[in-house]
């Protein structure tokens, strides 16, 4: 919970600086922000892949941080997705799946509103998060949450599947 609060304020502060300087801005954080769904754009913007679990994971965080955005009518860059093997890598692994105890987690991808992806069913999964006060066990087992092993994890299942 601390880390959405810590994104809230780190996104209300850039938003605030950036209208100072004359440009549009307004924050979004998570997990609910209101107007912009976050992880698609964080997607699509290079920070990492939808992992099994349901959340980002990135090359070199794993899953361990959270989203916040600010949206704004500067003329930026636009990054490209990430895929560094991740999504294959969640196919073989059934970790965070086998660890979640309300099992929202499904062990393929399914299609939903027309996107073949991994699916949690938040009708299982939030309820439980709401009675521990945070669950995030399929985050913490998840190896890409382990610092610096995102890119050996990724080599390793190379060599696994070309050998």
């Amino acid at each position: 919970v601390r880390q959405y609060a810590r994104g809230m304020k780190t996104s209300k502060l850039l938003s605030g600086w950036l209208r100072d300087q004359g440009h549009d801005a307004m924050p979004e954080h998570g997990p609910l922000a209101e107007g912009f769904t976050l992880v698609p754009a964080a997607l699509a913007a290079g920070l990492g892949e939808l992992g099994k679990h349901g959340s980002i994971i990135n090359r070199k965080l794993g899953s361990c941080f959270r989203l916040a955005a600010v949206l704004c009518n500067l003329p930026l860059i636009p990054d490209q997705p990430d895929n560094f093997g991740a999504d294959d890598f969640c196919a073989r692994c059934q970790l965070c799946a086998n660890a979640c105890p309300p099992e929202a987690i499904g062990p393929e991808k399914q299609t939903v509103r027309g996107a073949t992806k991994w699916y949690v069913n938040f009708d299982k999964c939030l309820p439980f998060f709401n009675e521990t006060a945070g669950c995030a066990i399929c985050i913490t087992v998840c190896p890409f949450s382990r610092p610096g092993v995102g890119d050996n994890l990724v080599a390793k299942l190379a060599r696994r599947i070309s050998g």
